[in-house]
Protein backbone atom coordinates (compact mmCIF):
# COMPACT_ATOMS: atom_id res chain seq x y z
CA UNK A 1 0.00 0.00 0.00
CA UNK A 2 1.57 3.35 -0.99
CA UNK A 3 1.83 6.11 1.58
CA UNK A 4 -0.90 8.75 1.48
CA UNK A 5 0.43 12.13 0.42
CA UNK A 6 -2.42 14.37 -0.73
CA UNK A 7 -5.41 15.47 1.34
CA UNK A 8 -7.66 13.21 -0.78
CA UNK A 9 -5.31 10.23 -0.27
CA UNK A 10 -5.28 10.89 3.48
CA UNK A 11 -9.08 10.97 3.56
CA UNK A 12 -9.26 7.61 1.79
CA UNK A 13 -6.54 6.11 4.01
CA UNK A 14 -8.20 7.36 7.20
CA UNK A 15 -11.65 6.26 6.08
CA UNK A 16 -10.39 2.73 5.47
CA UNK A 17 -8.56 2.63 8.80
CA UNK A 18 -11.53 4.13 10.66
CA UNK A 19 -13.85 1.40 9.35
CA UNK A 20 -11.47 -1.32 10.57
CA UNK A 21 -10.83 0.46 13.89
CA UNK A 22 -14.43 1.22 14.89
CA UNK A 23 -15.47 -2.38 14.15
CA UNK A 24 -12.37 -3.97 15.71
CA UNK A 25 -12.23 -6.47 18.56
CA UNK A 26 -9.83 -4.07 20.30
CA UNK A 27 -12.44 -1.29 20.45
CA UNK A 28 -15.30 -3.67 21.33
CA UNK A 29 -13.26 -5.19 24.17
CA UNK A 30 -12.24 -1.76 25.46
CA UNK A 31 -15.88 -0.62 25.53
CA UNK A 32 -16.96 -3.84 27.30
CA UNK A 33 -14.22 -3.31 29.91
CA UNK A 34 -15.17 0.36 30.28
CA UNK A 35 -11.82 1.53 28.91
CA UNK A 36 -11.81 4.33 26.39
CA UNK A 37 -9.44 3.97 23.45
CA UNK A 38 -11.72 6.33 21.52
CA UNK A 39 -13.85 8.98 23.18
CA UNK A 40 -17.57 8.29 23.55
CA UNK A 41 -18.32 11.29 21.32
CA UNK A 42 -16.16 10.03 18.49
CA UNK A 43 -17.45 6.46 18.87
CA UNK A 44 -21.03 7.74 18.65
CA UNK A 45 -20.11 9.73 15.55
CA UNK A 46 -18.42 6.66 14.04
CA UNK A 47 -15.25 8.62 13.29
CA UNK A 48 -12.01 8.45 15.34
CA UNK A 49 -10.68 11.55 13.61
CA UNK A 50 -11.52 15.20 13.93
CA UNK A 51 -12.69 17.88 11.57
CA UNK A 52 -9.94 18.98 9.18
CA UNK A 53 -7.62 21.72 10.41
CA UNK A 54 -8.05 24.97 8.53
CA UNK A 55 -5.16 26.32 6.50
CA UNK A 56 -5.12 29.26 8.94
CA UNK A 57 -4.74 26.91 11.94
CA UNK A 58 -1.89 25.01 10.25
CA UNK A 59 -0.09 28.25 9.33
CA UNK A 60 -0.59 29.63 12.87
CA UNK A 61 1.01 26.50 14.36
CA UNK A 62 3.88 26.68 11.88
CA UNK A 63 4.48 30.33 12.78
CA UNK A 64 4.27 29.57 16.52
CA UNK A 65 6.84 26.78 16.14
CA UNK A 66 9.04 28.56 13.56
CA UNK A 67 8.91 25.77 10.95
CA UNK A 68 6.94 24.62 7.95
CA UNK A 69 5.48 21.17 8.54
CA UNK A 70 6.48 18.39 6.15
CA UNK A 71 3.98 17.91 3.29
CA UNK A 72 2.63 14.51 4.39
CA UNK A 73 1.89 15.76 7.91
CA UNK A 74 0.48 19.07 6.66
CA UNK A 75 -1.92 17.23 4.36
CA UNK A 76 -2.90 14.82 7.12
CA UNK A 77 -3.92 17.82 9.26
CA UNK A 78 -5.99 19.17 6.36
CA UNK A 79 -7.82 15.80 6.34
CA UNK A 80 -8.17 15.40 10.14
CA UNK A 81 -6.97 17.70 12.92
CA UNK A 82 -5.78 14.89 15.18
CA UNK A 83 -6.82 11.27 15.59
CA UNK A 84 -7.70 9.00 18.48
CA UNK A 85 -6.05 5.57 18.53
CA UNK A 86 -3.85 5.28 15.46
CA UNK A 87 -1.67 2.34 16.26
CA UNK A 88 -1.47 2.63 20.03
CA UNK A 89 -1.19 6.41 20.23
CA UNK A 90 -3.27 9.52 19.63
CA UNK A 91 -2.27 12.23 17.19
CA UNK A 92 -2.53 15.70 18.70
CA UNK A 93 -4.59 18.55 17.29
CA UNK A 94 -2.44 21.09 15.46
CA UNK A 95 -2.78 23.64 18.28
CA UNK A 96 -1.37 21.05 20.75
CA UNK A 97 1.72 20.16 18.70
CA UNK A 98 4.94 21.48 20.22
CA UNK A 99 8.64 20.99 20.62
CA UNK A 100 9.34 17.94 22.76
CA UNK A 101 11.92 19.83 24.84
CA UNK A 102 9.39 22.60 25.58
CA UNK A 103 6.54 20.24 26.48
CA UNK A 104 8.68 17.84 28.53
CA UNK A 105 11.57 19.99 29.77
CA UNK A 106 11.52 18.37 33.23
CA UNK A 107 11.55 14.88 31.74
CA UNK A 108 14.46 15.76 29.45
CA UNK A 109 16.31 17.11 32.48
CA UNK A 110 15.96 13.77 34.24
CA UNK A 111 16.90 11.83 31.11
CA UNK A 112 19.98 14.04 30.63
CA UNK A 113 21.35 12.54 33.85
CA UNK A 114 20.93 8.98 32.56
CA UNK A 115 23.73 7.67 30.37
CA UNK A 116 21.54 5.40 28.23
CA UNK A 117 19.44 8.37 26.99
CA UNK A 118 22.45 10.35 25.79
CA UNK A 119 22.02 9.46 22.10
CA UNK A 120 18.29 10.23 22.13
CA UNK A 121 18.64 13.67 23.73
CA UNK A 122 20.23 15.32 20.69
CA UNK A 123 17.38 14.05 18.49
CA UNK A 124 14.61 14.87 20.98
CA UNK A 125 15.72 18.47 21.34
CA UNK A 126 14.80 19.05 17.68
CA UNK A 127 11.61 16.97 17.54
CA UNK A 128 8.03 18.07 17.38
CA UNK A 129 5.73 16.00 19.55
CA UNK A 130 2.76 15.20 17.33
CA UNK A 131 1.31 12.21 19.14
CA UNK A 132 1.34 10.42 22.47
CA UNK A 133 -0.63 8.24 24.81
CA UNK A 134 -2.36 10.29 27.49
CA UNK A 135 -2.06 8.64 30.84
CA UNK A 136 -0.50 5.54 29.34
CA UNK A 137 2.90 4.00 29.23
CA UNK A 138 4.55 6.92 27.47
CA UNK A 139 4.76 6.32 23.75
CA UNK A 140 5.44 9.18 21.35
CA UNK A 141 5.09 10.08 17.66
CA UNK A 142 7.78 12.61 16.75
CA UNK A 143 8.93 14.58 13.72
CA UNK A 144 12.65 15.47 13.59
CA UNK A 145 13.18 18.99 12.26
CA UNK A 146 16.84 18.34 11.41
CA UNK A 147 15.99 15.19 9.48
CA UNK A 148 14.64 16.88 6.37
CA UNK A 149 14.77 14.70 3.28
CA UNK A 150 13.50 14.62 -0.25
CA UNK A 151 10.46 16.76 -0.96
CA UNK A 152 10.67 18.51 2.41
CA UNK A 153 9.68 15.38 4.39
CA UNK A 154 11.07 14.99 7.91
CA UNK A 155 12.30 11.83 9.56
CA UNK A 156 9.53 10.52 11.83
CA UNK A 157 9.95 8.45 14.98
CA UNK A 158 7.80 6.20 17.10
CA UNK A 159 9.35 5.84 20.55
CA UNK A 160 8.45 3.90 23.67
CA UNK A 161 11.17 4.97 26.14
CA UNK A 162 9.76 2.78 28.91
CA UNK A 163 10.58 -0.27 26.79
CA UNK A 164 14.25 0.72 26.80
CA UNK A 165 14.54 0.76 23.03
CA UNK A 166 15.72 3.45 20.67
CA UNK A 167 13.27 5.59 18.72
CA UNK A 168 12.09 3.71 15.60
CA UNK A 169 12.88 5.88 12.55
CA UNK A 170 10.68 6.19 9.45
CA UNK A 171 11.41 8.07 6.24
CA UNK A 172 8.43 10.34 6.84
CA UNK A 173 5.16 10.81 8.71
CA UNK A 174 3.11 8.87 6.14
CA UNK A 175 5.39 5.81 6.35
CA UNK A 176 5.07 5.87 10.16
CA UNK A 177 1.27 6.04 9.95
CA UNK A 178 1.14 3.26 7.36
CA UNK A 179 3.07 1.04 9.80
CA UNK A 180 0.95 2.14 12.78
CA UNK A 181 -2.31 1.02 11.15
CA UNK A 182 -0.94 -2.44 10.38
CA UNK A 183 -1.85 -3.44 13.95
CA UNK A 184 -5.47 -3.89 12.87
Amino acid sequence: MPSPLTVAEWRAFLSDYNTRLIDSDMVRTAVEEDRQVISKERLAAGWAGAEPASEEAVVAAEERLGVRFPPSYRNFLRASDGWECIGQLDLRRVDQVGWFDDLFADLLGVWAELEHFEDQLAVLQRCLLIGDEEGGSGGYFLLHADGVGEGGEWTAYEWWPGDGGDPEPYDDFAAMMRKAVELL
